[in-house]
């Protein structure tokens, strides 16, 4: 090759890598779904933390924009993922606990009431064992995680025994919810939560199950002058962090390690930790308003898991069916919700 030959050759190399170098370098812009309201704490001190801890982890290559608004109902927040209509999404399992089956473990009555250790839990059983029955394929996990447990609030009437809730007509989530209320004799009242404030304040309603933080931030507080906490959680609410699966696979994969690296357990601990603290700010607000507390008598909570014990074995064989362990990935969780309660 002339010199005049290789010159030319030799600039074309040096323009071909470069430009290779500057769309390595070019931002990627990942269209997250935000399905509540900015100011709320699960898009402020959760999922905007995160998109930020992104940004850092992928040094500036990677942006998570959110939606102005949502691009669907709560529900349909996997579907979103799944069918790339956004990049990514989070969404509550309990929404469509037809779906989520045995993710549904995190819901369980009576295994922890510490968001942190919950959390962690969850993500660690999730890599052991639930990842078998597949149930966010489609997709990308990059996270599950769980909020505070939710306590029964009621409208008139006091709750301290099993006894007092038959014939109770409560707003209850569905999935493990569903099945609380069929075993202890309540009548549920359904709909989404954001209908939760009118139902109870004309009276459709005379209660409801839920974290301390989401009656707070509902403002449901305004018509409850009950609540009753049970000791190891009545059951506790799931959630996931996904991704489309192409775009997924579209990203280099040292981003990928990177987002990563801020996601899995890291991301689950930070997230409990926040909806722990979310919930000490509404039950400090709730002693501050005259709200009373009654905490289940032992006598009490031993009548209470008497009659919820088969919700736990009914989960065990449908993990089962869909060839996990159940009884030792339900043992492991417990194992890790000990094991990482904060000292």
């Amino acid at each position: 090759m002339n010199a005049a030959r290789w010159t030319r050759a030799a600039v074309a190399a040096l323009l071909a890598s470069t430009g290779l170098a500057n769309a390595d370098a070019q931002e990627i812009v990942l269209r997250f779904n935000r399905w509540v309201p900015a100011t709320h704490h699960f898009q402020t001190r959760i999922m905007g933390v995160w998109a930020e801890r992104v940004a850092a982890a992928t040094k500036g290559r990677v942006k998570v924009e959110f939606t102005a608004a949502s691009l669907g109902a709560p529900s349909r927040q996997f579907d979103l993922a799944l069918t790339g209509v956004a990049d990514l999404t989070a969404g509550n399992q309990a929404y469509t606990p037809e779906r989520f089956v045995v993710s549904r473990i995190a819901e369980l009555p009576f295994l922890g009431d510490n968001a942190e250790a919950l959390s962690v839990a969850q993500w660690r059983v999730q890599e052991k064992y639930l990842y078998k029955a597949d149930e966010y394929r489609g997709t990308k996990l990059l996270t599950v995680f769980n909020n505070g447990p939710s306590e029964i609030f009621t409208t008139k009437k006091p709750i301290n025994s099993v006894a007092d809730l038959k014939g109770m007509k409560l707003r209850t989530s569905l999935g493990t919810g569903t099945e609380i209320a069929s075993a202890l004799d309540i009548v549920q009242v359904s709909g989404p939560i954001t209908d939760a404030y009118e139902m109870l304040s004309r009276g459709i309603a005379d209660g409801t199950t839920l974290a301390p933080d989401s009656i707070r931030s509902f403002q449901l507080d305004k018509s409850l002058q009950y609540q009753t906490r049970v000791p190891g959680g009545l059951y506790n609410s799931a959630f996931f962090l996904v991704m489309n699966e192409a775009k997924w696979k579209s990203l280099p994969p040292d981003i990928q390690q990177q987002i990563m690296s801020v996601s899995g357990e890291t991301f689950a601990r930070e997230a409990g930790r926040v909806w722990d603290d979310q919930d000490r700010i509404a039950n400090e607000q709730f002693a501050h308003s005259g709200m009373k507390t009654i905490t289940l008598s032992d006598s009490a909570l031993k009548d209470l898991k008497t009659r919820l014990a088969g919700i736990e074995e009914t989960w065990i064989k449908q993990a089962e069916a869909k060839g996990v362990d159940g009884r030792a990935a339900l043992a492991m969780f417990r194992r890790e919700v000990t094991a990482n309660l904060p000292r």
